[in-house]
């Protein structure tokens, strides 16, 4: 009999089975009834469907009467043409009398007057501004047309295409600009002197401030150091210095002719100073790569750079002058031991028959192994010890063209180890030796050991192998300052090893590569053929140039086919992946082809081949594309006045057709093709194209709307600005003028460029630079272990001609 306790116990626990069986069952139902409604919302969305109204009907243009402010512009533009007297540059156009004689100049003003006057309504608002300009452009003086355009650009509410062409214009003042590069050169000089104090400080504060005096110090020696590879006359200098030319050839009569005279006349001197340094210097670098001719060449011409002033630059000039002596005592020694190496040295009597005959042998069509062993011997036993470099030699070239090439090199090596004071032949094997042409495989494996040793040398100091960072100091002096620099990364060179994989190593073994190919070329059944084939394809396929890899294996005998059949589609794979970066569909196809055509029986090779039916299939005269957001960002290109385009197509219903994100293509012609989103398919599945034959009225318009669309936004926003393609530009240009029925259907032709939207250039937000003129640099290296922060400041842009300035 249960106890009262017990039954409380057992009632209790049905109680809690029951509560969290019901909770169970009120959680599944809860579940199941929110799966429900996410199936019945993903059953009721919308189907995509296709419609065939893809564009509207084109509306006819509303007949245009001139008005009055349309027929005052007329005139204005009438006596703006036939304007020819200048104001100049100290009269004001806009203190002009009216009343005073009629003249071509007067009657623009008289016009102007009128046009302002005027009731403008509110769709000709900028006419004012623009007849302003107008009237601004008949000034002949360069100067009075900035000053006009600049009191012009500060009216407000002005078209971005007008206000960005002022804008040109009042820039394209050539002394602000030089004043601006010469500022330019001394905000670069402020830059490097607050980084060099900025950034040992800014790694001391988290590396410890025990070693931030030597970190000061290093990097002020390496800030005064860099003052070497500085030039007298900087090439932001440089661009003042033609500026200001180009002032004074244009205004060779203003008030700052005498100080403009003055900097052009110093910088002169600098900038030829500047050239004559740099033929100074490429003919040091000639002396020491013993070629004394190109050294007196440059020479010369420093000295001809510095004879428009005798007076100035003494010091260039005379180092100068010592290098034209030095170098013509260098021609001079050479010529001599030129003509003494041409001299014709009598043969002594008794040699003379024991020559002739050997000669006689070596000349003849066939030659008698045993007769010609004969003879040697006995020019040998005839000229005695005097003969043996001239037999051995001859040895040597005679086993060399029998095949025996290692035995020739042996023998030409034991000959040129001989003195060459006592036999001559001894330099003539040691150039024949040296000579990359005549010894292809010597110079093989002395380009290996080279290419080896550089790569040691690269694994211990880095890039410290090549040359100083300073090369115009004394190299002790550069070497001495770079010190510390050069013992912490030999010091770090197992790590750098460790990560080399990831960071990348210099390709020293190159010129080597291109000495094995020279000899397999010269000698294609040498005796050395088969370890310079399988040394050429373990290169190649470390480089992972799969294509000569696979060319090598071919030669290899043997070789694995599994190792084969992988060289095959990592080639195919590579050659198609060139193709991605051609423009033109000639090259592309012709390269599918060849893929095709060549690995048949691969996967690669197979998917070339699918590739290559597809371009020929969708091949077009052109293919200019133009993006779904870009005609949403622009929609006068997609609106009546351009496209036409149906607007049910750019409104993100799906139920009612939708353009797809890749929008539309231009195909050549009159042939435009719509991208559409497929059937019940979504943007993220391929497009379903529609091609359409538009009339020549529908593609002038789009043409202009879309010229227009894409200038006017380049004013607005220098990101804007659409890459040049002068192709794309001459059918864009026909197309308007609606000459577009004679398709240029050439590949060379063709343009594949299309027109984005600034999101989908830049993403959702554009990098922009700080307002600050400095950034905050978070740098760590696990080359030297340094980790620090500190402001960097940004250097000044460069402008976009500076590289004819270098």
């Amino acid at each position: 009999m249960l106890t009262d306790s017990t039954a409380r116990r057992l009632r209790l626990r049905r109680e809690r089975e029951l509560f969290s069986a019901r909770r169970r069952s009120n959680l599944f139902a809860c579940l199941t009834a929110t799966a429900l409604a996410f199936l019945a919302i993903a059953c009721g969305k919308p189907p995509t469907i296709i419609v065939d109204e893809l564009l509207e009907p084109l509306t006819t243009p509303q007949p245009w009467l001139p008005g009055n402010a349309d027929l005052a512009a007329a005139r204005l533009a009438r006596a703006a043409l036939i304007a020819r007297a200048p104001l100049g540059p100290e009269m004001n156009p806009e203190k002009i009398d009216l009343d005073a004689a009629p003249t071509p100049r007067l009657a623009v003003e008289k016009v102007l007057a009128e046009l302002r006057d005027l009731e403008i309504s509110h769709g000709q608002k900028d006419l004012t501004a623009l007849a302003i300009d107008l009237r601004n452009a008949t000034l002949d003086d360069p100067i009075a047309y900035r000053t006009a355009s600049r009191r012009l650009r500060r009216r407000s509410g002005l078209d971005p295409r007008l206000g960005g062409r002022l804008d040109r214009t009042i820039g394209d003042d050539p002394l602000k600009l030089a004043g601006r590069r010469q500022f330019d050169g001394w905000h670069r000089l402020w830059a490097r002197s607050f980084n060099a104090v900025s950034q040992p400080l800014g790694n001391s504060v988290i590396t410890g401030f025990v070693i931030a005096p030597f970190q000061l110090a290093n990097s002020l020696i390496h800030y005064f150091a860099e003052f070497s590879n500085h030039e007298p006359l900087s090439f932001t200098d440089r661009q003042a210095l033609s500026l200001r030319q180009e002032f004074l050839a244009r205004h060779p009569t203003t008030s700052a002719t005498p100080e403009l005279e003055k900097k052009v006349e110093r910088d002169v001197l600098l900038l030829e100073k500047t050239l004559a340094l740099r033929r100074v210097r490429s003919a040091e670098s000639a002396v020491g790569a013993a070629a004394p001719a190109l050294a007196h060449h440059h020479a010369i011409a420093a000295i001809e750079i510095l004879s428009s002033h005798p007076d100035q630059n003494s010091r260039t000039r005379k180092q100068a002058v010592r290098l034209v002596e030095s170098t013509e005592a260098s021609l001079k020694e050479r010529a001599r031991l030129g003509s003494r190496s041409l001299e014709a040295i009598a043969t002594r009597p008794e040699f003379r028959e024991a020559e002739l005959t050997l000669a006689t042998t070596l000349l003849a069509n066939t030659i008698d192994r045993e007769s010609f062993i004969s003879h040697l011997d006995a020019y040998r036993d005839t000229a005695g010890p005097e003969a043996l470099g001239r037999t051995e030699f001859i040895r040597a070239l005679s086993q060399h063209e029998n095949g025996f090439e290692a035995a020739a090199r042996k023998r030409l090596l034991r000959v040129s180890g001989r003195s060459a004071e006592r036999d001559a032949m001894a330099r003539h094997a040691h150039a024949l030796l040296e000579n990359d042409w005549q010894n292809p495989h010597g110079a093989f494996e002395r380009l290996e050991r080279k290419g080896s040793r550089n790569r040691l040398a690269w694994r211990l100091a880095g890039e410290w192998v090549k040359r100083p960072r300073y090369p115009n100091l004394p190299t002790p002096v550069a070497y001495l300052i770079d010190t510390p620099t050069i013992v912490m990364t030999i010091i770090l060179a197992p790590l750098r090893a460790i990560i080399s994989p990831w960071t990348g190593v210099p390709d020293f073994q190159r010129a080597t590569a291109l000495a094995g190919y020279r000899y397999l070329i010269r000698f294609p059944e040498g005796e050395q053929q088969r370890p310079v084939i399988r040394w050429l394809y373990e290169y190649e396929r470390d480089e992972e140039r799969w294509g000569r890899a696979l060319r090598m294996a071919d030669w290899i005998r043997e070789f694995d086919p599994e190792e084969r059949a992988e060289l095959v589609e990592k080639t195919a794979e590579e050659r198609s992946a060139r193709v991605e970066r051609l423009d033109r569909r000639d090259l592309r196809g012709s390269i599918l082809r060849g893929i095709a055509q060549e690995f048949p029986d691969s996967a690669g090779g197979q998917l070339a081949g699918l590739q290559a039916r597809k371009e020929r299939e969708e091949a077009s005269p052109q293919s200019i594309r133009i993006t779904k957001e870009f005609l949403l960002e622009n929609p006068s290109v997609a609106g009546e006045g351009g496209l036409g385009l149906n607007s049910k197509l750019l409104n993100d219903d799906p139920t009612d057709g939708e353009l797809h994100p890749e929008g539309i293509v231009l195909r050549g012609g009159r042939v435009l093709e719509l991208r559409l989103i497929a059937e019940g398919g979504d943007d993220e599945d391929p497009p379903e194209p529609r091609v359409r034959k538009i009339s020549k009225k529908r593609l002038a318009r789009t043409a202009a709307a879309l010229a227009e669309a894409v200038q006017l936004n380049s004013l607005i926003d220098v990101d804007a600005r659409q890459a040049a393609d002068a192709n794309r530009d001459t059918y864009l240009e026909r197309a308007g003028l609606q000459l577009t029925e004679d398709v240029d259907a050439r590949p060379a032709a063709q343009s594949s460029f299309v027109y984005r939207s600034l999101r989908e250039r830049y993403g959702m937000v554009r990098g922009r630079d700080s307002i600050l003129p400095f950034d905050l640099v978070f740098r760590g290296s696990l080359g030297d272990f340094t980790l620090g922060a500190f402001p960097r400041w940004r250097l000044p842009r460069e402008t976009q001609d500076a590289f004819l300035y270098r």
